[in-house]
């Protein structure tokens, strides 16, 4: 994706125990909620943390436990 592509939310604040709110609108368009697994990665140039979905739930490993 181009830099002129890009929509940025924000800016939002890191809390004292390292956490920050995601915008409800890429949590729709992603289809996230509580729960839900990110990945995290630093570009190269270290300007930039970049999350992404694993399509994996805290529901789901719950309910493997369970079967």
């Amino acid at each position: 994706m181009a830099a002129d592509e890009v929509v940025w939310y924000g800016p939002r604040i890191l809390t004292k125990v390292r956490q920050v709110c995601i915008p409800v609108e890429l949590l729709r368009a992603l289809e996230l909620d509580a729960g839900s697994e990110l990945q995290f990665a630093l570009a190269a140039d270290r300007t930039e943390i970049r999350i992404r979905p694993t399509g994996r739930s805290r529901a789901d490993r719950e309910q493997k436990k369970a079967s």
